[in-house]
């Protein structure tokens, strides 16, 4: 194993490398646009035995993917903020039809070029499983992971894996990058598990109707490989941190000087980073919060908050993202996952890093005083904040 000092694009790039991907298509957009130059050179350097495909849009990158991951060949596709919109349509058929495709996402909004998770959490209907990174290394291990987990006979679905734009994608941090006799020993070839011929043709993998029975079948039995990928995920993270010697809390979440905390909030992405700080400084001063990173949006860990919301008396989520017209998807995948609890914990909102809008250790501390004081019983207004 060796150390190197890269952006996150890079790394993302050497993630695709070590996981021995065999077809590889996108359309450059800002702030993606070095992923591809990056898999330009290290194919140009024959270190890529990879197909390389600069598509003319996004739409048509998702289309190829579909058809290299159908006919048996490990695929990766690659997108930021208006181009993930514009491959909205064929993502639903990669999940539809099961099909192990792994997407990375540089976020960029939607509503200009700086960062904050629209541009994914746009996509929560399709059924992708979502992962978000904190960090440059969890960039590089998280594309090695999401092929394992893709690929597991028990799930055969689509992952896209999250970095902020800019924060992470031209921002050069060291990492580590595994042997790649490790990542071979660690993931082994992908071998697809479906038959294109009609007689082998299976109503329960694919949404058609052409073949009569209950329309509903294949969205349930899509629906209920989503939420049985959690243990996966959990089984592939455990195994990639004895193996790498780096775990990413249980998969699904990490948690952070939660141990005897009163309350606390949860953050995405780099969000978490910062969070990190805020909560040291916090501790320091007497003031029991912890921190949850949330990594994996989509299955939801709802067994993880139901635990956590027996611990504590307050949860504040920092959204970096608003379903207009509802609020905060992190915040509404909580507050769902505790409502039955007996004694559920307050749940609070907080808005921040929308556009690119910088957010602070200041912030996040004042996010932190106010869940906490939620939690000893204060009336706090508002309850949702923009920060």
């Amino acid at each position: 194993m060796v150390s190197e000092v890269m952006v996150g694009n890079k790394a993302i790039a050497l993630g695709v490398k070590l996981s021995r991907v065999k077809v590889a298509a996108a359309f450059p957009v800002t702030p993606q646009t070095t992923i591809t130059q990056y898999l330009s050179e290290l194919i140009f350097d024959g270190e890529l035995d990879c197909e390389w495909v600069n598509a003319e849009g996004e739409l048509s990158t998702q289309v190829i993917v579909q058809a290299a991951s159908r006919v048996g060949a490990r695929a990766f596709v690659c997108t930021s903020g208006p181009g993930q919109l514009y491959m909205h349509h064929p993502m639903h058929r990669t999940a539809d039809e099961r099909l192990p495709v792994v997407m990375a996402v540089v976020h960029r909004g939607v509503k200009g070029m700086q960062p904050d998770h629209s541009d994914l959490m746009s996509q929560l209907f399709t059924g992708w499983i979502q992962w978000y990174c904190e960090n440059t290394q969890e960039v590089l291990d998280t594309c090695i992971m999401a092929y394992r987990v893709a690929e597991d006979e028990r799930v055969r679905l689509p992952i896209a894996y999250g970095s902020d734009g800019y924060i992470l994608s031209y921002t050069a941090e060291p990492v580590e990058i595994p042997d790649q006799d490790e990542v071979d020993e660690f993931l082994p070839p992908y071998k697809p598990n479906r038959s294109l011929m009609p007689e082998d043709y299976d109503p329960s993998m694919t949404r058609g109707w052409g073949r009569g029975g209950d329309p509903q079948v294949p969205w349930r039995t899509q629906h209920e490989a989503l939420l049985g990928a959690k243990e996966v995920i959990k089984e592939v993270n455990e195994e990639f941190g004895k193996k790498f010697g780096r775990r990413y809390g249980n998969g699904l979440i990490d948690e952070y000087r939660c141990e005897g905390a009163e309350a606390v909030i949860v953050g995405m992405g780099t969000i978490a980073s910062t969070a990190r700080v805020a909560i040291d400084r916090m501790w320091d001063a007497g003031e029991p919060v912890g921190l949850v990173k949330l990594k994996c949006l989509l299955p939801f860990p709802d067994e993880d908050f139901q635990r956590i919301g027996r611990e504590v008396r307050a949860i504040g989520m920092i959204d970096r993202n608003v379903c207009m017209g509802i609020g905060g998807v992190g915040f509404g995948c909580i507050r769902n996952a505790i409502y039955d609890l007996e004694d559920r914990p307050k749940v609070i909102q907080f808005h921040a890093g929308l556009g690119g809008k910088e957010v602070r250790v200041g912030d996040i501390m004042k996010a932190a005083e106010k869940t906490l004081k939620v939690a000893r019983g204060e009336r706090v207004e508002p309850l949702v904040e923009w920060i």
